[in-house]
């Protein structure tokens, strides 16, 4: 047969394979059947065997059910958890193709996930090898991207949103999810970014999330699992028969000797070593799920302990290792009991803070492009923050104040109208005004507030805004008109999530100086920046209460950190284009504070030439 009738042939052969529908086999059926470990991923090298693992079997034979749309594994380092995503990867080539793609937290990452987990998994399994063998001679086999007949799989980074927004996908593996950059460029979050590209094949797609834990309450794993089926996995006590989970507060042994441990029952307190616990290599352990009814999102947490490549005497000479360092108990509680790190509620050090300010040269230091405001009401006096932002994400504080007074005299708003629309000074003169500020609205002079701004909206830019707790709350939570009856006028209402802006704030503050997104505080005593402002600043804590966020005071006065958090409110309402406001001249930079009233809306999508988004 000639070479041209040969490729007809198999062509012919492809197309009729991705017609028919695709065999019935689990993935580890698939697995057992084609896998072939090398000897650069596995230290037992040869013929897969699922059983090897018997707390995978469960997890393997539930990828491929019609119902499933995500799985969430929350487990330990070292518990195959990339061979895992290499046998769905082999399953849905060979039998069931379609376009995939595999994140890593970074570019290197997938890059080396590719080098030197895929492409042996490829050589070594010949059924997978002729898929990708016949895109190969096509041009379609990169590093990053792998070409079969029927789909495709890519593998990238967070760094790179431009990818995590591209084309469908119906199958996704995000792999260590806790170390994924928190926004992907300015796209925000790249777990969300990712789900989004499956909706196209949203009846037929497939989420594969793993993961070891970090901190509670900022894992996205613990997140993504507390919203699954919360599978554990559990064990038959040898003594009472009862099925009991795998936890290492259970574990008893000796002084010293981390031979002699042994697991004590919850049920009948008897105790008995790792041997008797995994008889016949865990064959009677069962997944027990705390929400069975959740088949569309299933979740598996699996520690250390269940592990057939790790002793629990091992275990616990690594956990003995631990004592009096910090570091290597959250590194074990993370990587060998996949729970979270529950922090301590730690609070700024206000006194560090003070001590970090600088002399600045003038009342805005160079890099400053623009200004925002933030206004915190009281009872009878109003405190105010100005803040500079320059391109590379570095925070100014300029001017912190307190203006007293009768909040129903006008007098007293008269001398914010004077904050809020003076110039304020570079070290070669020229000037720079307030371009945005917020005002919160809450308290006993709401009304008072809303004329304020009702009144002052054609002269500058000032938004009232009205805190709203929660912790899924976003930071622009959007905009209400208020009532205006009688006499009394409406504003636009900007709601604003207080949780959202106090985890950016605080989390700013750990910012070392140096690094991209620093805080500066002036040392200038005119300024306002004493140590009173610091303890407003660090007032409040955050905690958990049942799992849940919950800000707590440490001090009163609280007032430096709301204005803080409200100048940052701008922001999320007018959108900045950073890399043209960096070539602005010091005048044009000028003319962009000043408002216009006669400008138009642009829409938030579009980019705008002048530097800033107005919405």
């Amino acid at each position: 047969m000639s070479e041209v009738h040969e490729k007809t042939k198999n062509l012919f052969k492809d197309c009729l394979s991705i017609l028919l529908p695709p065999e019935d086999m689990t993935v580890n059926e698939w697995a057992d059947q084609h896998r072939v470990l090398t000897s650069e991923s596995s230290k037992e090298a040869g013929q897969w065997e699922t059983a090897r693992t018997p707390y995978m079997i469960e997890i393997y034979e539930s990828v491929t059910k019609d119902e499933l749309r995500q799985m969430t594994l929350m487990m330990a380092s070292q518990l195959a958890k990339s061979e895992f995503i290499l046998n769905i990867f082999g399953r849905y080539v060979t039998l069931d193709p379609c376009p995939m793609l595999l994140v890593q937290p970074t570019d290197n990452m997938a890059s080396a996930f590719s080098k030197e987990r895929l492409d042996p998994m490829i050589r070594e399994c010949q059924v997978v090898r002729e898929k990708i063998k016949e895109a190969a001679k096509r041009g379609g086999d990169t590093i990053l991207h792998k070409l079969f007949t029927g789909g495709f799989i890519a593998i990238i980074g967070t760094n790179s949103p431009a990818n995590l927004a591209a084309r469908p996908i119906r199958i996704a593996f995000m792999d260590e999810v806790d170390r994924y950059a928190i926004s992907s460029g300015k796209e925000g979050s790249p777990i969300v970014l990712v789900k989004k590209r499956l909706q196209t094949y949203e009846d037929i797609s497939k989420c594969i999330i793993t993961g070891t834990p970090t901190v509670k309450g900022k894992s996205p794993v613990e997140s993504e699992y507390e919203n699954s089926s919360q599978g554990e996995w559990h064990l038959k006590c040898p003594k009472c028969n009862k099925y009991h989970p795998l936890k290492f507060p259970n574990l008893k042994w000796e002084d010293d000797d981390p031979s002699s441990v042994k697991m004590k029952c919850e049920y009948c307190g008897e105790l008995s070593t790792e041997k008797e616990w995994k008889r016949n290599n865990q064959a009677d352990g069962i997944w027990i799920h705390r929400h069975p009814e959740r088949k569309a999102h299933l979740g598996y947490h699996l520690n250390a302990l269940a592990s057939v490549f790790r002793s629990w005497e091992d275990i616990v000479k690594e956990f003995n290792e631990t004592k009096g360092d910090k570091e290597k108990l959250k590194a074990f509680i993370n990587t060998v009991l996949a729970e979270t790190w529950e922090e301590e509620a730690p609070s700024q050090d206000y006194k560090k803070l003070f001590q970090r300010r600088e002399k600045y040269e003038a009342e805005i230091p160079d890099p400053v492009l623009i200004l925002t405001a933030g206004i915190d009401v009281q009872k009878d006096w109003l405190a105010l923050e100005v803040v500079g932002w320059a391109a590379n994400g570095d925070k100014y504080g300029i001017q912190y104040k307190t203006i007293h007074g009768n909040l129903e005299d006008s007098k007293t708003w008269e001398k914010l109208d004077h904050e809020l629309t003076k110039d304020y000074l570079f070290k070669d003169g020229s000037q720079l005004k307030i371009f945005a500020s917020c005002i919160d609205t809450g308290g006993n002079h709401t009304q008072r507030v809303y004329d304020y701004v009702y009144s002052r909206q054609n002269r500058i830019r000032i938004t009232g805004i009205k805190g709203q707790g929660g912790d899924a709350v976003p930071v622009n939570n959007g905009t209400r008109k208020t009532e205006g009856k009688g006499r009394n006028v409406s504003i636009g209402l900007l709601s604003v999530g207080v949780n959202a802006l106090k985890d950016i704030t605080y989390g700013s503050l750990d910012i070392k100086k140096g690094d991209a997104g620093y805080w500066h505080f002036p040392k200038n005593k005119e300024q306002g920046y004493d140590i009173e402002y610091f303890m407003s600043l660090t007032a409040e804590v955050k905690t958990y209460k049942n799992k849940k966020p919950e800000w707590i005071k440490l001090r009163e006065r609280n007032e430096a950190l709301d204005c803080r958090n409200y100048a940052l409110v701008p922001f999320y309402k007018y959108t900045m284009n950073w890399e043209n406001l960096a070539t602005f001249t010091r005048e044009k930079l000028y003319l962009l504070s000043l408002y216009d009233p006669m400008s138009k809306a642009v829409p938030r999508s579009k980019i705008s030439k002048k530097g800033v988004e107005i919405d």
